[in-house]
């Protein structure tokens, strides 16, 4: 091979080396544009992700929180009412065992009469009553009766010796049956159970 052709071939040579070099060179700019782009998109989702990832931890604490909050405040609201019901309790059986106290008073047969007449006045209409009394009381039956008619002399009324199941104070029926008064210590008590709790309730 003559030196001309050498020279033709080696110039050939170095054309094709340069332009593999220029399109090496834009080959390796575009894969590290490409690998920038992947790495920054890439990059953006992990940080969204990320957020994602603390939210729903900040939520999840969040809820935790509320959750034993309104735990703490339900057992405290329990633990409240619980307190209330207990001492509640106390004060009507306290209420209870002072009316079955009255029992030592003088005045005691007098009380028993006037629980009788507000009996009749809350049944409401005239007729004939039957007045029992707790098995303690049954000595006073007679002696209530003729104080109530002697303050009401046109009013109807017998002493039933069957006791009633009370500590104290008075049952109060119609002859037929079909009207009757609870004036005992234990209904008392009771309907004095919203007043006590008004006057508890500050207390707590």
């Amino acid at each position: 091979m003559s030196d001309v052709q050498n020279e033709k071939l080696n110039a050939l040579r170095d054309i094709i080396l340069d332009r593999a070099d220029g399109q090496r060179s834009v080959l390796l700019r575009e894969a590290k544009q490409e690998a920038d782009a992947w790495t920054a998109q890439e990059s953006e989702k992990l940080d969204r992700e990320t957020d994602l990832v603390l939210q729903d931890a900040r939520n999840r604490s969040e809820d935790i929180r509320r959750r034993q909050i309104l735990t703490a405040e339900r057992e405290r609201s329990t633990e409240t009412l619980r307190l209330q019901n207990r001492l509640l309790g106390e004060a009507l059986g306290m209420l209870q065992d002072e009316l079955v106290r009255l029992r030592d008073r003088d005045d005691y047969p007098q009380i028993l009469a006037g629980l009788v007449l507000e009996g009749v006045a809350a049944a409401g209409q005239e007729g004939t009553y039957r007045v029992r009394l707790a098995a303690a009381d049954a000595a006073l039956g007679d002696q209530v009766v003729w104080m109530v008619k002697t303050e009401r002399p046109g009013l109807e009324l017998t002493f039933d010796p069957n006791p009633a199941p009370v500590l104290g104070g008075v049952w109060l029926a119609s002859e037929d049956g079909r009207r009757q008064v609870n004036a005992d210590w234990h209904q008392r008590a009771r309907e004095m159970a919203d007043e006590l709790a008004e006057r508890l309730m500050p207390l707590l």
